[in-house]
Formats: structure tokens, C-alpha cells, sequence
């Protein structure tokens, strides 16, 4: 058992947190606490499997080098409550070689070390992207298209759990995450898992509450001095999860705007052409298939350069994608701030 002991300052710094990265990671581990026939994660998985990019295996290998789980420094420690995997995975490549040593060596050493975590260690900054790039292609072939449904199921799980601390304080929120976390009247959360014993003062940091919608049956815990403590806890039941998906239905996307349709799904409006008008819809989701510049947006939209610069530069002007020069041209990227609303907003799928 690993007792977390809380000070004032902690019960006011605990909060939820919301990370692509950390669904990424629990959707494709195949041991460990994610893994169970008939699980949310098993359905998932089979069910993408087999849209997985040549690009993620990298990251898929490090993910998947020890049932015990990933280094530490997989795991982002950010000061957003709403994360990006953007972010997240920045926060990966910034990782100093020094800490990945550190990381691979808590798995043993010489021929006891996972082979994926030994070349990780010795590719340095090298292997750090290509376990970056693949975490990109994975999630927007596969991830992507789910990730809208499995955010508003934990936002739903985080809402109900501030009701209960409203009612019954933090710490009777914290008692009700999972039986293996029971809150005691002293200010300490005692966590059952398998045979690890310690104490830990959070040290006024806090706690970082991480709901997964692919955890189910147990919890993890990430705790040391140097960095952000953290509990990853599954949430309860969603009312709507997402929908199993067809094979045809599936579509691989840039920048995380993959979408899909399901043979039940009704057509529905286009939710982004409601918000920014058909044109710019097209222009949004032009630019989301690939960096381009304004001469091969025209001709991907079939306008005009002229036309299409005026739909980018409105479009830059409310935060939906970025422009950079590059020699004589520009060149025209969609920004986070895009990405969410695309995500939010798939196109509409002709009836069936």
C-alpha cells in the first residue's frame, strides 16, 4: 500500500486533468492494467487495429516493452488542466537525455533492460521523435475519430465527481475514485498496488486526478520530489460510449481530424459550416489534410489564389490556422485551437 499524505495546500491543488497522451498509451498497451477480455480498450483496440500507421510502431514498442508500464518520462507533467497532444508530446522531446537514462534504468540493466527502452536510450534525442511522430500518426488514424465521445464522457465523470466533493468534501471525492484508494479521516489516500509499500508527502503540489476511459479495473500512480503526482483511476460507466465503428467507415486524416461513421449513425448537420460558413469549412479542412500554400489551396478548393488568401487570412485572424513564410511563399497550417474545433465538428457522412 502507498499512502499519499495531504497537507491543506494539496487539498486545495487537487485537480482533474484530461490527457490524450494518457488514452493513447492505456488504448494500446496490450498488458498491464489495460488489458482484459471484454474491456473497453480490448473493443477499441480490435476494432483500429488494423488502420494502425507503419509510422506508430516506435511508439507502440515503447509503450508495450514491460507489463509494469512506461518511464516515467512518457508521461507529460504540464501545468494544463485541458491538454493537447500537441503539448504533451513537446513535453516528450524536450525530455533531457539524462532523464531517459534515469527513466530506462528503474527497468533493470544490461540484458534485463526491454530492448525498445534500450534503444530508446541509446537513439537519445533521434528516438524521442520517432516515438513522438508515431504517437502523432496513431492518434490521428485512430484515436482521432473516438476522442471527441471519450472527452465528453470524462467531463461528464469529472462534473459528477465535483458534485461529490461539493457535498462531501475532497476527501470524500477521493474516497469514491476506486475501492484499491481509500481516503482516511488523517489526510492520507492509501493506494493498493499489488505489493509496493511506501509514504509520500505531496508536498503542497498537490494531486493531478486523471481520469481514463480505458482503465477499468485498477489504478496507477505516479509520484516522486521532482515533478507532479499523479492518479490515473478509471471513470464510471459512460451512459453513450462510443460507437462500435465499421471497417469502410474509417478515414485517415492529418493534424487529428480523422473522422468516421458508424452504420447507426444518422446524417447530421455539418456543425462547422454552422460556425464559419461553407467556405471556410472547406478552407479549414483543405488546410487540415496538409500544410500547403495558398497556391495549392486554390487548387485543392478550386477557387482562386486571391479567394482563397481572403478565406486563409480570415481564418488566421480567428486562431484557426497559422501562417509562416518560406522563401517566397507561405505556407498555411491549422493551429490547436483548429484542430479541437475540427475534431468537434467532423463533416457529415452521406446517407448510406
Amino acid at each position: 500500500m502507498i499512502a499519499l499524505r495531504f497537507g491543506v495546500a494539496d487539498l486545495a491543488r487537487t485537480r482533474f486533468v484530461i490527457s490524450p497522451l494518457d488514452h493513447l498509451m492505456a488504448g494500446t498497451a496490450r498488458s498491464g492494467v489495460h488489458q482484459g477480455s471484454g474491456s473497453r480498450s480490448e473493443r477499441w483496440w480490435r476494432d483500429v487495429r488494423r488502420h494502425v500507421p507503419r509510422r506508430a510502431v516506435r511508439f507502440l514498442e515503447v509503450v508495450n516493452a514491460s507489463p509494469v508500464g512506461v518511464p516515467d518520462f512518457m508521461v507529460a507533467d504540464l501545468d494544463a488542466v485541458r491538454r493537447q497532444l500537441a503539448d504533451e508530446l513537446d513535453a516528450l522531446l524536450s525530455v533531457p537525455q539524462q532523464t531517459v537514462e534515469e527513466g530506462v534504468a528503474g527497468f533493470g540493466s544490461g540484458q534485463e533492460v526491454p530492448a525498445a527502452l534500450a534503444r530508446l536510450r541509446e537513439d537519445g534525442s533521434r528516438g524521442l521523435r520517432e516515438v513522438s511522430d508515431g504517437a502523432w500518426a496513431l492518434f490521428r488514424s485512430c484515436l482521432a475519430p473516438d476522442w471527441p465521445d471519450i472527452r465528453r464522457a470524462l467531463e461528464a465523470d469529472i462534473a459528477a465527481r465535483a458534485r461529490t466533493a461539493a457535498r462531501s468534501g475532497i476527501g470524500g471525492m477521493l474516497d469514491s475514485l476506486h475501492p484499491k484508494a481509500v481516503w482516511r479521516d488523517e489526510g492520507v489516500l492509501e493506494c493498493t498496488l499489488g505489493e509496493l509499500e511506501g509514504s509520500f508527502e505531496l508536498g503542497g503540489r498537490g494531486l493531478e486526478l486523471r481520469p481514463n476511459y480505458f482503465v477499468e479495473r485498477s489504478i496507477g500512480l505516479l509520484a516522486g520530489p521532482n515533478r507532479q503526482s499523479l492518479l490515473l483511476h478509471p471513470i464510471a460507466a459512460p451512459a453513450a460510449p462510443p460507437a462500435t465503428r465499421t471497417a469502410a467507415s474509417r478515414t485517415t486524416a492529418n493534424h487529428a481530424t480523422a473522422s468516421r461513421t458508424t452504420a447507426t449513425r444518422t446524417p447530421a448537420a455539418d456543425g462547422l459550416a454552422a460556425v464559419l460558413g461553407p467556405a471556410r469549412a472547406r478552407v479549414l479542412r483543405a488546410v487540415a489534410g496538409s500544410d500547403c500554400s495558398t497556391t495549392e489551396l486554390a487548387q485543392r478548393l478550386g477557387v482562386t489564389p486571391p479567394s482563397a488568401s481572403a478565406h486563409a487570412a480570415a481564418l488566421r485572424t480567428a486562431g484557426l490556422i497559422a501562417t509562416r513564410r518560406e522563401g517566397k511563399q507561405v505556407r498555411h497550417t491549422v493551429t490547436d485551437v483548429g484542430h479541437d474545433l475540427l475534431l468537434d465538428n467532423p463533416p457529415p457522412q452521406p446517407p448510406a
